[in-house]
């Protein structure tokens, strides 16, 4: 249940002048077989800002944040990195869809996490896979991001044994090891209850604090409003209405918004 009344954003991060895109769609349009999920999709995010997109089931959200890292491969237009494209082909190589996935971490709906492995095992792996980085370094490394995201004394567990909440903030430590300069969340409270979504949106809170780059598709008003520096909505695979997250979420200019807030806020 959402309660209808939505708090102001505290305002505590420093805004971001909007000259230097980290990741940039410029003219995305994604395909699959015959439908158009995205459409024609432009959006810059800023260094060190927090993109929230919201929007009905179906509108293209994911799709579109999908293919800032090129799990999703778009049908036409271009994504850039840092002012450089994303990847260099229409069919780019593993080892360069690897290199973009380094620097573009995601953290998925579902948590990801080898079963087998422990939480500090499963931080490990993907750094020596990914980084080639020293076994014994790479272990330091992962019991500090544990520690961060306030679960160090989880090291050991496996992901059964540890609850959603715990599995999502592992997953989140696990991208963070590969020291990514964009962080991308696919609805990452969506499969949790309200009181173990609170610990992953508080751990993203942190690292908003922190000055990474954030692309986060939600359902969490709240979060969008006070964490957000730029909230995109999306329905019908484009986007309807863009800007400041009080502004968008208080004052919708756009019918379509309007009817979407209303659906979820009432409910």
């Amino acid at each position: 249940m959402m309660d209808t009344a939505l708090p102001h954003g505290s305002g505590t991060r420093p805004q971001q002048p909007p000259t230097d895109f980290a990741a940039e769609a410029q003219n995305i349009t994604v395909d699959f077989r015959g439908h158009r999920a995205v459409d024609n999709v432009s959006l810059g995010v800023a260094k060190g800002e927090v993109c929230a997109v919201i929007g009905p089931s179906g509108s293209g959200k994911s799709t579109l944040l999908r293919t800032f890292n090129h799990l999703q491969t778009p049908s036409s237009g271009e994504i850039l990195i840092e002012g450089s494209p994303a990847v260099r082909s229409a069919k780019p190589t593993a080892s360069e869809l690897m290199a973009l996935r380094r620097k573009v971490g995601m953290c998925f709906q579902s948590f990801n996490l080898f079963p087998h492995l422990s939480a500090v095992e499963n931080i490990v792996l993907a750094q020596i896979k990914a980084l080639g980085r020293d076994k014994n370094e790479a272990r330091e490394r992962a019991h500090y991001l544990l520690e961060r995201v306030g679960l160090d004394t989880k090291a050991d567990f496996k992901p059964a044994q540890c609850s959603g909440g715990q599995q999502q903030r592992i997953a989140i430590a696990r991208a963070l090891a590969l020291d990514p300069q964009i962080m991308l969340f696919d609805e990452p409270t969506s499969a949790l209850d309200p009181e173990l979504g609170a610990e992953v949106l508080a751990v993203m809170r942190e690292l908003a604090e922190t000055g990474m780059t954030m692309i986060v598709v939600t359902h969490e008003m709240h979060f969008a409003e006070d964490v957000a520096d730029h909230l995109v909505f999306m329905a019908d695979g484009v986007i309807v209405e863009q800007g400041d997250p009080s502004a968008v979420l208080r004052e919708p200019q756009h019918g379509r918004t309007r009817k979407f807030l209303k659906a979820v806020l009432d409910r």
